[in-house]
Formats: structure tokens, sequence, C-alpha cells
């Protein structure tokens, strides 16, 4: 501290007394040049005012020659640079420049040191440096704050800082360090978080030297309108205790994040499911969550604490890439013994492969049974046992594991028909056979087959039929000629897996052949009803006349298959007899005995006539027509005609007789021809003719 005094001193001293005898003696000064080096401009600051502080490292000064610091000023690198000032003192550092503008624009400044020596006593320049001027702005579009300042010196002196700082102001009167970069950067840009406030900014670069360049403040009125960054979801996977869909992901890192919205993914479109606060509450599972009946896909946004609008909502981000869950499903063949599971495609992130696993009656671990590849969607699990409960969980693995729901499968052999009895066929027209059956309906009957023979020839199958719930099940045969032959019938019942397990009884139709045999008799045979589980009792044969109706005839033993009906006392019909026959079951160890009905048989007798061949007026013959037997009056006609084949009399009613008259008057006597038409029981046109002769009366 003693040592800068003296050398000021003698510094002054010397200066002055050198003056003083050049001065004084009028002569020359023939001292040598002598030239210092410039000071070190290391730092350039802005004050509150718009004044540009410098700060300098003094240069050596071995021999005490220094006499002032010029300060010259700019507002262009490029110049022209001015004197702004001096200083005197060697050991002072630093320089205000009041009034220079600095927070305005950057300035510009070096300095020379100026020795007390004979021309050319002037240092070289110094460094250039700039005052850093910053300057705020808002981003495009609008959302972060964008700061950007100029270098005190491009590129930066050695012995500056590595790093430079950005400093912010908020709330008011409050600076806190925003960020750190490189030195050479002078650009910086960083998304508000203020929902609506004022921000003032500044950059700060220190130097070795231990000052620091300070840019001006420079600051405006921000909103936060940019949302959160998009969360990004790390995993969807199924809790298997509840087969609900469990949903995770990474939290938004702005600080300001106050929450997240759920979103459900249909293919409706999205629904909204919750809102979840927090900026690292990052799990979810809906309530009413059903992985377990198909897949559940999700996405996520993140919402800050800004709201603004009308109605009011928050910043919201855009939502995540959708991930879905991986659902299994089963189908069990029962047939086969196997189980088909069937998986979805985990979607969000890529998938490596699949791993099953299966847990045999809710006991024991899950055991590894497959590795699928993601083209693979299908696995089958042979020799499955029934009655036995078999869950399924499928893995996908990748960048990460997921799990699937739990699908359990309960297997079953449904019980077998073990009996099917046909409980009767039976002419039900002319065309058409009505076969009943009775089901086993303690057992599960997937198909009732109906075949048909007759005559030894094959089965063949007529019709099929699902039983359900119904005990009895009725076929009709519309593919039947009942009058022409007998039929066979029989039921095949098929299992729940279509095999057939029980063939019923046969039953068979009854054929009834009905002939007209001479003498006014006519003869019925058929063939017996077999395979009752009764006994037949009996047949009963009904008979309709002309086409009237039917009615009880006979009835004959079970043996008996043939019957003879005398219908002589029906000359006067048409001669028409049909018949049926109707076996009769008794027995039965239901309870429920049947019947069986034959097709329909007709039977037509030969019509008859007899025609007198003369007459004779007051006679006991005193008329003349034609008496028929089994004839059918219907289209009945008889007509006389004379010798010149003129008809002279007619009529329609059989019973009319001609007396031999016409127009109230015989005629004469004579052959006169007759012509007679009817039908017979077969509605077969009948015609006859001949010659009567007429004998007049006494």
């Amino acid at each position: 501290m003693d040592k800068i005094p003296i050398r000021m001193e003698l510094r002054w001293c010397n200066v002055r007394v050198w003056s003083f005898l050049c001065g004084a003696l009028l002569l020359p000064c023939l001292a040598s040049a002598a030239v210092l080096e410039p000071p070190s401009l290391r730092c350039t600051s802005v004050g509150p005012a718009g004044e540009a502080v410098l700060t300098w490292v003094v240069p050596p000064d071995p021999n005490g020659l220094f006499l002032r610091y010029d300060v010259f000023h700019a507002t262009d690198p490029a110049g022209p640079f001015a004197l702004v000032g001096q200083v005197a003192t060697y050991a002072q550092s630093t320089f205000t420049h009041t009034g220079a503008g600095a927070d305005a624009a950057p300035q510009y400044y070096y300095l020379t040191t100026v020795a007390a020596a004979a021309p050319p006593n002037t240092s070289s320049s110094s460094d250039t440096l700039a005052t850093m001027f910053l300057q705020v702005t808002q981003s495009v579009p609008l959302g972060s704050s964008v700061v950007d300042w100029n270098l005190p010196h491009d590129p930066p002196l050695p012995g500056a800082n590595p790093v430079g700082y950005v400093h912010m102001e908020y709330p008011v009167g409050t600076w806190a360090l925003a960020d750190s970069l490189i030195n050479t950067l002078h650009h910086w840009q960083r998304v508000v978080s203020v929902c609506a406030d004022s921000l003032t900014f500044r950059a700060t670069l220190p130097d070795a030297s231990g000052c620091i360049s300070t840019s001006n403040a420079h600051g405006a009125f921000f909103q936060d309108i940019s949302p959160p960054t998009v969360p990004t979801i790390v995993n969807l996977t199924v809790d298997t205790a509840t087969n609900q869909a469990v949903l995770s992901w990474n939290p938004s890192p702005e600080t300001d994040t106050d929450g997240y919205i759920i979103v459900l993914s249909t293919p409706g479109g999205n629904v909204i499911l919750d809102t979840l606060y927090g900026q690292f509450n990052t799990t979810y599972t809906w309530p009413l969550s059903n992985a377990g009946a198909g897949p559940e896909s999700y996405t996520v946004a993140a919402i800050d604490t800004c709201w603004k609008g009308t109605p009011p909502s928050p910043n919201t981000s855009a939502a995540s890439n959708a991930h879905t869950s991986v659902h299994l499903a089963t189908t069990y063949d029962r047939c086969a013994a196997t189980i088909r599971v069937d998986r979805t495609d985990y979607t969000g992130w890529p998938v490596d492969h699949y791993e099953l696993y299966l847990q045999l009656d809710h006991a024991g671990p899950l055991n590894l049974i497959a590795l699928m590849d993601p083209a693979t969607y299908q696995h089958v699990l042979t020799g499955v046992l029934p009655g036995r409960e078999y869950c399924f969980v499928a893995k996908a693995v990748g960048l990460r594991e997921t799990l699937s729901n739990l699908h359990c499968r309960t297997t079953a052999y449904p019980a077998v028909p073990q009996w099917n009895y046909l409980r009767t066929a039976t002419v039900a027209g002319e065309d058409q056979v009505l076969v009943e059956d009775s089901v086993d309906t303690g057992a599960f009957t997937r198909r009732l087959l109906l075949e048909r023979s007759h005559n030894g020839l094959p089965w063949e199958v007529l019709a099929t039929a699902v039983p359900g719930t119904a005990s009895v099940v009725a076929f009709i045969d519309t593919d039947a000629l009942p009058a022409d032959r007998s039929y066979t019938y029989r039921v095949l019942v098929e299992d729940s897996c279509g095999n057939t397990v029980v063939t019923s009884n046969t039953g068979n139709t009854i054929h009834l052949a009905a002939t007209a045999g001479l003498g006014g008799v006519n003869q019925l045979l058929w063939n017996g009803y077999v395979q009752w589980a009764g006994n037949v009792s009996g047949y009963r044969v009904f008979r309709s006349v002309a086409d009237g109706p039917f009615s009880l005839l006979a009835t004959t033993g079970p043996a008996q298959w043939s019957f003879q009906d005398d219908v002589q006392g029906l000359w006067q019909s048409s001669g028409k007899c049909c018949y049926y026959v109707e076996a009769v079951e008794a027995g039965n160890p239901s309870g429920i005995n049947a019947l069986s009905t034959s097709n329909s048989a007709c039977a037509v007798q030969q019509e008859e006539v007899w025609v007198p061949n003369a007459f004779i007026e007051g006679g006991y013959n005193n008329t003349f027509r034609p008496v028929l037997a089994y004839a059918d009056v219907s289209g009945y006609e008889f007509t006389i005609f004379n010798r010149w084949g003129q008809q002279i009399w007619t009529t329609t009613d059989r019973h009319q007789a001609w007396d031999g008259r016409v127009g109230g008057g015989l005629v004469p006597q004579g052959v006169y021809a007759w012509y007679c038409t009817f039908r017979n029981g077969a509605g077969k046109t009948v015609e006859k003719r001949g010659t009567v002769t007429f004998v007049a009366g006494q």
C-alpha cells in the first residue's frame, strides 16, 4: 500500500520537473518516445437508465509512464468512433458512459492508453466490445417468450465464461436464473407457463477477470396459451382379477401441468371418461371397464392450470396415440375335444411376440402353453376334458409387457339320449303320412332324422327336426303314395355332436286294398301294424257308401287282416263303397295308446240294367222303364223314338215310366226304339239302347 503513493509522487515529479526544465530553458525536449499497452476491455454492462459501464484490466506500467485512458464510442461497429471520456487514474478499471442509450441499441467501445512521453505515446486500441442489447418478443404462433441479444464480442474473448445466463424477473422485483447456454448463443426461447403477467429478462456473461457483462432488462406481457406436452402412454394392461383395463402414462414435464383427461376410443367416436388431477397422478382404471367383453382403447390428454375463453377451459394438449388392450375369446368344440383361443392385437407399441398361459380349474399357477408371433391369432388346445374349467391369459411382449383379460371356458358334454319311440305312422291324406315320435327330454338331442323304406329297399332320409324341449315331434311325409303301398318308417337320434346314438322302433302304414267281387260282395285286404310298445287289439273297418260319410262297419281281431262286405242290399245305390281300416293299440306302457289309419280304398260294383221287351196298355205290365242296380242316377236320361227316329218322349227321373202315350193319346201299336244313359259308381257314363213292342189294350 505504501508503494503506490511513492510511485505516483515520483511520476508526478518527473513529469513536472521535465516540463519545467524544458520550459525554463526554452530548449527542445528530446526525451525518447514511450507506448504502453492498451487496457484489456473485458465487460460491458447496461445500467437502468441506459448508461454503459465499461470494465477493463489495467495494462502494465513498470516505468510509471501512464498519463490517461481514452474511451472511444460509436453506435455502429464500423464507426465513426469518438472520444467520450478520459480516465487519468492508472488503477481505475471502470468507466460509466452516461446517456449512452444502451437500453435502446448496442453501443460499441474501445480504449487506448496514453503515456507521458514524447509522441508517439498512444497505445493501440483495445478490443472493441459492445453492450448487450436484449429484446423480448412473442413467438409466432403465440405461446413462447423469445429472447434475443448481441454478444459483447463475436467470437467471445478468451477468458469469457464458457456459459452465459438468462435471468427472468417474475414476479416483479424477483429475479431468478431461467437458463444457461454456451457463450456463443444469443437466442433463447421458452414456452410461457405464466397464465397472464409481465415477464422481464436480461442476459449475463461472466469473465475470468471477475467482471460480468450484463444486458439491458426488457420484458413483455405474456399469456400461457401453450398446452402441456402430449402424455406418452406407457402401458395398457388388464387386471386379471377384475378384467378391468389399467392405463398408465408418463407425466407431462411442464410444472404447470394440472392433470389429465382420460378418453375412451370407440367405433362411434371418443368418449371422455374422467379428469385426473395431479401432474404425477398417471395411472387410471375406469370403474365401468369390461375388458373381458372385448378390447378397449384409451387415449390421454394433459391440461394445465391456465383457464381462458368463454366458458373458461384449461390449455389442453392433443390426445396421445391410442393404446388398445389384448382380448382373448374361446370356442369350445366338445365333439372334437378342443378349445380354440382367439386373440386381438395390442396396439400402442411394437409387439415382438405373445405368450399364452393356461390355468386349470382356477388352481395352481398359470403355465405357458404357446408362443405366438404377431401374425398368429389362434391357438388350438387339444385333448380337452369335459367337466373342467380352462382359463387363459395372453401376455404381449415388446418394449414392455402387458396382459390380456382372463378368459375361462367350462367344458361339458350334454346328456346323451337313451331312447326314442316312434308312436305311430298313420295315413293323413291321399299323399301324406303322419309320423309321431316321442323324444328323450332328459337328454340333449341335436337332431332327429326320419327315414323311410318300402318293400325291403334301402332306407332314405326324408326329413330332419330339432326337437328343442318338445316331448313329441310330428313329421309329415308329403312325398308318399299310401294308396299304392305300405311304408316303413324309423327315426335316428343324434347327440350334441351329431353322432347317431339311438334308432327308434319301426312303424308302418296300413295299406288297404278293396275289390268288388261277383255277387255283390266287396273283398278287403290289408297289412297289419307292427312294433307298437303295446299290442294291436284289433282293426276297425269304416265304410262310406256313394261318397257319403264314413261309419264303423265292423271290428276284426288283431290277426284278421281281411274282411268281406256283402253290399247286395245296396243295389239301389251307385255301387261305390269306400273303406279305411284303423289299427287300435292296447296296453302301451306309457298309458297312451295309439291309432294307425290306413289309406282309403274304394270298390265299385258292376252296374246292372233290366229292360222288358214289351208292355200292354191296360195290362199287368202297362208301363215301360229300365230297372237299374248299382247306378248313379245323376245324369240319368231315358228317351223313346218312333220308327222314323223321331224322339217322342223323354225323362230324367229314373222312377218315371212310359205308359205308351204321347200328348195325352196312345201311340199306335208297334215297335219303338229306346235310349238310356247314366253313370255307374265309378263315375263312368253308361249308355244302353234297344226296342220295345207296345201292344194296345182290348
